[in-house]
């Protein structure tokens, strides 16, 4: 309760916008960060749905679907089923993630 929700979806804004861009030199980024957003979901500072509003360079090019997924695998229990999530994932499926997996179900459990 000491960082106001908003700070916390502020900070991710860049991370999640040059993601792809921080991979290149870092390539476990991507896992890290995931790691990193579902800990800030457990502790209640963000919701999942914050990706529906991410920058648009981050949802439409920076695999933002499967990054979805892991931050679901990385929470654990039922997140990776509960409909609202799944929802989200569908949400941020590109044309080319649906030429991969036809649902977002599917792209979860890859």
């Amino acid at each position: 309760n000491k960082i106001e929700k908003d700070s916390f979806v502020a900070g991710l804004n860049d991370p999640l916008e040059f993601l792809n861009d921080i991979a290149i030199d870092a390539p476990l980024a991507s896992k890290h960060l995931a790691s990193v957003f579902a800990s800030f979901m457990k502790a209640g500072a963000i919701s999942f749905d914050l990706l529906l509003n991410a920058p648009e360079y981050f949802r439409t090019d920076c695999n933002a679907a499967t990054f979805a997924a892991n931050v679901l695998k990385n929470l654990g229990g039922d997140a990776t089923t509960v409909a609202s999530n799944v929802d989200v994932v569908e949400k941020l499926m590109t044309e080319d993630d649906r030429k991969n997996f036809p649902s977002a179900k599917e792209l979860i459990a890859a």
